[in-house]
C-alpha cells in the first residue's frame, strides 16, 4: 500500500534529481561562455591568417561599436561583445545593463591615444554620435596573442 510519506519522499528525492541536473547545467554554460582568454571565441591568429587578421584600430573599432548599443538586449549585447574582451574585461561589463551604456552611434575616425601604444597594450578613442567619446584599451599578452580589449571608456566619464 502506498501512503502519503512514500509518494512526498519520492516526490521530494525527484525535485532534488531536477534541481542538481539544473545546476550543473548551468555552471557547464557558465565555464563554457567565458573562463578565460585561451577559451575565448576569438581564435589566436596563425602564421597563414595573419594577413586576415584585422587590425588594432578595426578591433578597437567593433569593439566600440558593440558597446554603444544601448537599445540592444543584454544578452545580445554580451554575445556580441565576449569575443573581444579579455577575461578581467569580461568579468567587468557583464554586470553593464546595455540602456546604461552612455554612449550610441560609433564613428570609424580612430585615433590612438595616450602612451599605450606598445606591442602588447594600445588605446584608440572614436566619436560617438551621442555620449561623447568612447576609448577602448587593448591588450595582448604575447605579440602573436589577438588583441583584446581590457578597458572601455565611454561618453563623459572621467
Amino acid at each position: 500500500m502506498v501512503t502519503w510519506k512514500r509518494v512526498l519522499a519520492v516526490l521530494g528525492i525527484a525535485l532534488v534529481v531536477v534541481a542538481a541536473v539544473i545546476v550543473v547545467k548551468v555552471a557547464a554554460d557558465l565555464r563554457h561562455t567565458h573562463t578565460n582568454a585561451e577559451q575565448s571565441s576569438t581564435p589566436a591568429p596563425s602564421a597563414s591568417t595573419a594577413a586576415a587578421v584585422p587590425s588594432p584600430e578595426a578591433i578597437a573599432h567593433t569593439v566600440a561599436d558593440r558597446f554603444c548599443q544601448p537599445n540592444t538586449t543584454k544578452n545580445v549585447w554580451q554575445r556580441s561583445l565576449t569575443p573581444y574582451l579579455t577575461a578581467d574585461a569580461w568579468q567587468l561589463y557583464s554586470a553593464v545593463r546595455p540602456a546604461n551604456v552612455p554612449c550610441a552611434g560609433v564613428h570609424d575616425d580612430g585615433q590612438p591615444v595616450g602612451d599605450q601604444q606598445t606591442s602588447m597594450d594600445r588605446a584608440y578613442q572614436f566619436t560617438a554620435s551621442t555620449g561623447g567619446p568612447v576609448t577602448v584599451t587593448l591588450h595582448r599578452d604575447t605579440k602573436t596573442a589577438p588583441w583584446l580589449a581590457s578597458y572601455i571608456n565611454a561618453g563623459d566619464q572621467g
